[in-house]
């Protein structure tokens, strides 16, 4: 650990073990994995709370163009003795802007999915997905571009399901986390690449959601303590060649760690207002507004913070 274990980190260990006697919560995880590597570390993350019995993985969703990312995630939930999670991928147009470790990752680390090409269609593996599961059961998390939202909100019904997008979220999705914005107000990069789609699926969604901002995770710094896992782990790989196995930010593991355990000693959560998104992609949040929207406000620490996610991500496969 690049840190000494704090009386919270423990204390998170000891909530592990009391939310293993609970339903697991249902995840998807949407991801722009390719650019930063904060997505590895969040998707790290969540296999170790699944390992624990917290979480249920139900897809992974590629929202960007790059053909080794879902190669990578693949490798990573094999890693994690989870091969067999469906991955989709954007097809048509999006965010390609390339990275600095998928394809070193895909490259050296076990996994059956070889290229973005041959994984099905996002929204239809979505639609799928969604369709077999219980009403008002699932929790979506995006930590990237929110294209493949925009994307399902707009889909019509199909073979899995005679609802359209907006009707079938309705339906089957309890929760929305989302890594972006900045609160109260400013630019985000997940928000501002793809700003049309932000603009439309936050406009349009139709259940409540939760935004973690770039305040939140900027100050939460995890990664070092890769350096003592084996070089047969993928993540270690990811952060070897995205930035030496040095600290990063830890923006989307925010997300996740809200989507399974919630606010509890973590966050403060501030309800009560909306999220506004200009077209150049600024955001505020209008206090005035009826939404079902709301925003994380640190609570803990960002070290104790930083403490209970890198002591999971350091963890083997179970």
């Amino acid at each position: 650990m690049s840190r000494i274990l704090t009386f919270a980190a423990v204390c998170a260990g000891l909530l592990i073990a009391v939310n293993a006697y609970a339903e697991p919560v249902k995840i998807i995880y949407d991801t722009d994995m390719m650019g930063d590597v904060d997505d590895v570390g969040a998707l790290a993350l969540l296999n170790k709370l699944a390992d624990a019995g917290e979480a249920e993985i139900l897809a992974v969703m590629v929202s960007v163009t790059d053909p080794w990312t879902a190669p990578c995630a693949d490798a990573i939930n094999t890693w994690y003795g989870r091969p067999d999670i469906p991955i989709g991928q954007l097809k048509g147009e999006g965010v390609g802007d390339g990275s600095s470790y998928t394809k070193a990752v895909a490259e050296q680390h076990p996994h059956d999915l070889k290229s973005g090409d041959d994984a099905p269609d996002v929204v239809a593996l979505y639609r799928k997905i969604l369709a077999a599961q219980p009403d008002r059961s699932v929790t979506i998390v995006t930590v990237g571009f929110l294209t493949n939202l925009r994307n399902l909100l707009d889909s019509k019904p199909d073979t899995f399901s005679g609802l359209n997008g907006v009707d079938l979220i309705e339906a089957k999705v309890k929760q929305w986390v989302c890594m972006g914005c900045r609160f109260p107000e400013g630019w985000e990069y997940n928000i501002h690449k793809d700003a049309k789609a932000s603009i439309e699926t936050i406009q349009k969604w139709p259940v409540p959601a939760v935004f973690s901002g770039f305040e939140i995770g900027m100050k939460i710094m995890t990664g070092a303590a890769l350096r003592s896992a084996p070089k047969e782990d993928p993540v270690r790989t990811a952060y070897q060649y995205y930035n030496g196995l040095n600290d990063r930010e830890s923006w989307d593991h925010t997300a996740v760690l809200f989507a399974v355990r919630g606010a509890g000693e973590y966050w403060d959560v501030h309800r009560g207002g909306g999220v506004v998104v200009r077209e150049d992609g600024f955001n505020q949040w209008d206090d005035s507004l009826d939404s079902q929207y709301a925003y994380l406000v640190q609570k803990m620490s960002p070290d104790d913070l930083a403490d209970v996610i890198e002591e999971q991500m350091v963890l083997p496969p179970r």
